[in-house]
């Protein structure tokens, strides 16, 4: 469906360029490549050296990867109508377990469209491939993951200041791995709501969403245990308020309605929530402080959803017009949701997780079309799960130039 959606948007653009002088519209080709080189001191995120040993027969769980992406992005403007089309691929090599190099790919066709001056809204679909992460799969071995999304929207100005608002949405994943089959998912959301803002910035906004997921491959022992549908329902509040022309705070609400098809013992009712404070101490330093509680999905067969509760403190500065450093400190407590009693002992288990988070990055941009880029994250998580703690430091270097 994307593929052919994708060819149907080039040929349109390519008709549109060949009659560019008797139509009003504009053509923008953005071309761009990046490199980068990513050091990573513990890539499968094993618990210990031990463990390293014992699953591939050397306690060095180092890596280096080295990546190449190019990819374009392309934008249609027809009156007050944009379409999007980003296409990229990307070849990843690795220095010591080359059984991880893979080539991904990305795709997104996107619509931004308008009538008149109350209605709006967009289309779009995309379609992105890349190696599955390790950070909750507990499996060292190369998996192929694919994900899409289908998503429209549409926006009616009732009023200046007043707009309804309804969402549909469909995504879907697939794992490479007949034996990471379980966790493939499917996901159909829907969102209708109405918000408020005036001309000072204050917004306020009310909606309802249902996200129905499924587990189309779960049968059997999977299937009776750990269930193979979920529906999320919930009654979301959104509000941001500048109190000053420096300082702005924002936040989501959601009472949660989690409901595990055929287990209510692994059903979830609470509140969800997300605070924002964003200041500006000068025009070139700036600070982010956010806490959260939130109800997400996982990639584990036992749960699906963790409730991961947390904060972070997030500063930036521009040091010079080319200049830039923004950093990260957070800590978060992840609670598996219905992890309890499918164990082959009478002792429930409901894992827990704690992890303590950091990063700062340095950015150069020597030219308007350049950037070059130094990261370094680290995480340092502790579980009463066997095997699933783990601690990494992780360096990237990249840079990036558009045509």
């Amino acid at each position: 469906m994307i593929n052919h959606a994708i060819k149907i948007t080039v040929i349109c653009s390519l008709l549109f360029i060949s009659t560019y002088t008797l139509a009003e519209g504009l053509v923008d080709i953005k071309p761009y490549v990046n490199a980068s080189i990513n050091y990573d001191d513990n890539l499968f995120r094993f618990s210990s050296s031990e463990q390293a040993k014992a699953t591939f027969g050397s306690s060095n769980t180092s890596d280096v990867v080295k990546r190449v992406d190019l990819g374009v992005v392309v934008n249609l403007r027809l009156s007050r109508q944009l379409v999007t089309l980003s296409s990229s691929i990307n070849e990843s090599r690795y220095d010591r377990f080359d059984i991880l190099n893979n080539t991904g790919k990305s795709n997104k066709l996107n619509w931004s469209w308008r009538l008149g001056n109350d209605l709006y809204g967009e289309v779009s679909a995309s379609e992105n491939e890349a190696i599955s992460g390790f950070n909750e799969i507990n499996k060292r071995v190369k998996n192929l993951r694919t994900t899409s999304r289908q998503l429209a929207n549409i926006n009616w100005n009732l009023q200046p200041s007043w707009t309804l608002s309804a969402t549909r949405e469909y995504g879907k994943s697939e794992n490479e791995l007949s034996s990471l089959n379980a966790l493939n998912r499917e996901d159909d959301i829907y969102e209708a709501g109405i918000r408020y803002q005036n001309q000072r910035g204050t917004q306020l906004g009310v909606a309802y969403r249902v996200s129905d997921s499924t587990f189309p491959n779960r049968s059997g022992f999977e299937q009776v245990f750990y269930g193979d549908e979920s529906s999320k329902k919930e009654i979301v509040v959104n509000a941001v308020w500048l109190p000053s022309a420096k300082t702005r705070v924002s936040t989501r609400l959601s009472n949660v309605n989690l409901d595990i098809k055929n287990l209510p013992q692994r059903n979830f009712n609470g509140i969800s929530q997300r605070w924002s404070l964003d200041h500006s101490f000068t025009s070139k330093a700036n600070v982010n402080l956010t806490a959260y509680q939130d109800i997400a999905p996982v990639d584990d067969i036992i749960s699906t959803y963790v409730k991961v509760t947390g904060f972070s403190v997030n500063p930036s500065w521009i040091l010079t017009d080319k200049i830039a450093v923004q950093a990260g400190l957070g800590y978060e407590e992840r609670n598996y949701l219905g992890s309890a009693g499918i164990l082959l002992s009478s002792v429930e288990f409901d894992r827990y997780d704690e992890s303590k988070l950091a990063r700062v990055s340095l950015t150069y941009t020597p030219t308007m079309k350049s950037l070059v880029a130094l990261q370094y994250q680290g995480e340092k998580r502790e579980s009463n799960a066997s095997n699933a703690n783990y601690q990494y430091n992780n360096i990237n270097f990249s840079m990036r130039y558009d045509f």
